[in-house]
């Protein structure tokens, strides 16, 4: 390479303007920067193929005057109605099985879906049995399916209702939708897993020999004390066919209508049942004639 001499150092060609460092705040905000965008796309894939996570539709709230109408029947009609043989299988009776507590009280554990016509069915008997002894929100309003027998029960939904009591606890979970699905395994789509406690009891109790076959819908379990399973209801759901929510709940005040006696007889039977389990507490609801022959039916004390 060719040289001068500059007072007396030697002195190479300048190659180019000197180069400049990139500040380090800079390369950290691409830094950044970069990792949004990556985050960014990630969502928009997951979203646009979809998510496991099941966000059930909107159910519309049952009535103001359909609710209070069914947890606040007259002690009278109750009594007046007493409780008839149920139709067969009807309900079962158990003994020498351990009690169910959640929450420090004795469980009343439903476990069915919104298609079920038998569910849409002791879904009325289990709200007004459960008004003796505590009080709803949230109850929704639904139908069976359109495809199942009994089609287009009408009827409240549990999925998203609370319930409180003194007394007694209520555990309910609706696994499957009311309207079918043919990507869904089950032909209804799915809502809600039971909780453990409620898988357990369903698949200890809701099988022979305990009960006909094996896990039908609804299934309902009163301190283990009571279990009810499938069209083991006790009455047929017909006795609500061509009715709407409110025709029913206004027959509740006549105990000599056909779906009150259905309806009422099995929430005396479940209400000797939940007194067995309280200690006959409410006195009030305990002592009344209605759960004295409910108790009487079911060979209870």
């Amino acid at each position: 390479m060719a040289t001068t001499q500059v007072n007396g150092t030697d002195d190479e060609t300048p190659a180019g303007p000197p180069r400049r460092r990139v500040p380090m705040a800079l390369v950290t905000w691409v830094f950044v920067v970069l990792i949004l965008s990556i985050v960014v796309v990630l969502l928009v894939v997951k979203v646009t193929r979809g998510t496991t996570t099941v966000v059930p539709p909107p159910v519309a709230p049952a009535s103001e005057g359909v609710v209070h109408a069914v947890t606040t029947v007259p002690s009278g009609v109750f009594d007046a109605v007493g409780a008839q043989q149920a139709a067969d299988p009807g309900e079962a009776v158990l003994s020498g099985q351990p009690a169910v507590s959640i929450g420090g009280r004795p469980a009343v554990v439903y476990v069915g879906g919104e298609f079920c016509p038998y569910c849409a069915a002791e879904r009325w008997a289990l709200v007004a049995a459960l008004g003796r002894f505590g009080t709803f929100s949230h109850l929704g309003a639904t139908t069976s399916s359109d495809v199942e027998v009994f089609p287009g029960t009408p009827t409240f939904t549990f999925d998203g209702t609370t319930y409180r009591s003194r007394y007694v606890t209520f555990a309910a979970v609706e696994e499957y939708g009311d309207r079918p699905s043919a990507t869904a395994p089950a032909g209804f789509p799915k809502l809600r897993d039971p909780t453990p406690v409620e898988w357990a009891l369903l698949k200890r109790y809701d099988t022979e020999p305990f009960v006909p076959g094996t896990s039908t819908f609804p299934f309902v379990d009163v301190d283990n004390r009571l279990v009810v399973s499938g069209s083991g209801i006790g009455f047929s759901p017909g006795v609500l066919q061509d009715k709407s929510m409110t025709q029913v709940a206004d027959d509740l005040a006549e105990p000599t209508n056909s779906d009150t006696q259905a309806l009422l007889g099995a929430a005396n039977k479940m209400s000797a049942a939940i007194c067995a389990a309280t200690g006959g507490k409410p006195v009030s609801v305990c002592t009344s004639p209605g759960v004295r022959a409910g108790a009487s039916r079911l060979g209870l004390p």
